[in-house]
């Protein structure tokens, strides 16, 4: 939880691990937790992995879930108590990330058709992979057409704001943002939002005579960036790959001009032209500056896509998507409850059928 508290992600974590107060308690049990603590709705205790059918036999647990197909997935997989569904919770497309123990459980949530199209690849039952999208608060990521940005019109004085959000890494494609800045002009400048070390970014910035038009800052509490995306005149984040892609998803629901990549899943939920604008040569720095160049100075174009860029990520605001993933538990549940009837059931039919071999 240490984690999440550093981005202050911490204050929406009992929702997440109980949406709509579905489960009476919740046990939160980690090998990566250093203490035993009530906090955030949950219990915490920190549990290695050959020690959890102890601890889901002592608590009374309904069900597992466990987040992310690694080693959370190894760990509720392979250390399966009889009766109790193991759950598993994929967020990524990245292949590494995705272990072959989970091929053992009962039950996986994708976050995306992309993420479920890999995991079929390993899961062999297709009814029991079903897609829950991650999920925005509309409390915290809205458009705020009043608000002041002085602060942060001084601090990062761009005539034309871009913002990059997401971990500095090849994922994220910050690089061809970078070699796009001198095609865009001096009166472009980007923001990068994101943990990692910057160095190599820099260095090439600074290789292409753009390092005054870069700023880099670590991290934003989640509850904060809203202001960002709202600030900014386009939020481009042209990934080479997501598993969902998050901060898409918030960003428009502020209402902000988003550019990102023509792939799944980000056109999944991002129609061009309609509710932000695709690259389909992501890696290309100038497709990527002419779409950027459209973002900012299209002013007709700009006023389309704010408008249409809200509605259009309803379905994933935190209320539905909680209603959604409390349908699943409720299903899941249901065919627990009926899994040891119907295997009586069958029980008792062997059972007569060997009486009756036995009297021919």
């Amino acid at each position: 939880m240490s984690a999440y508290e550093a981005v202050g992600c911490h204050t929406w974590a009992e929702g997440y691990y109980n949406p709509g107060k579905f489960f009476d308690r919740v046990y939160l049990l980690s090998p990566l937790e250093t203490r035993t603590v009530v906090q955030y709705g949950m219990q915490t205790v920190p549990t290695k992995p050959r020690d959890l059918p102890r601890r889901l036999r002592e608590y009374g647990v309904a069900v597992v879930r466990a987040y992310g197909g690694y080693w959370p997935c190894d760990m509720a997989c392979n250390h399966k108590v009889p009766g109790i569904p193991a759950v598993v919770s994929v967020h990524d497309t990245n292949l590494d990330e995705l272990h072959d123990s989970i091929r053992r459980a009962d039950y996986v949530f994708c976050v995306s058709e992309a993420v479920r199209d890999l995991v079929l690849t390993k899961h062999q039952r297709p009814d029991r992979v079903w897609i829950l999208p991650n999920r925005y608060d509309r409390d915290v990521m809205r458009p705020m057409p009043d608000a002041d940005f002085s602060d942060l019109d001084s601090r990062y004085p761009f005539r034309r704001r871009l913002l990059c959000v997401g971990r500095l890494s090849r994922q994220k494609n910050q690089d061809t943002v970078i070699r796009a800045l001198p095609l865009l002009g001096p009166d472009y400048g980007c923001l990068f939002i994101g943990r990692n070390d910057p160095g190599e970014l820099k260095a090439l910035a600074e290789s292409l005579g753009v390092a005054d038009q870069c700023q880099f800052i670590e991290s934003v509490r989640n509850d904060l960036l809203a202001r960002y995306y709202n600030w900014a005149d386009c939020m481009v984040t042209p990934s080479r790959w997501e598993g969902f892609g998050i901060v898409f998803i918030e960003a428009l629901a502020c209402g902000a001009v988003v550019v990102t990549s023509d792939m799944k899943p980000m056109n999944e939920y991002v129609t061009h032209e309609r509710n932000g604008l695709l690259v389909g040569a992501y890696d290309d720095r100038q497709a990527l500056a002419a779409v950027v160049r459209r973002a900012c100075d299209d002013e007709a174009l700009r006023r389309r896509l704010r408008e249409n860029a809200p509605a259009s990520v309803e379905r994933f605001e935190r209320r539905r998507i909680d209603a959604l993933e409390v349908s699943y538990y409720q299903k899941i549940l249901a065919e627990r409850e009926t899994r040891p009837a119907a295997a009586g059931g069958i029980a008792r039919a062997i059972s007569r059928l060997r009486q009756w071999i036995g009297r021919k």
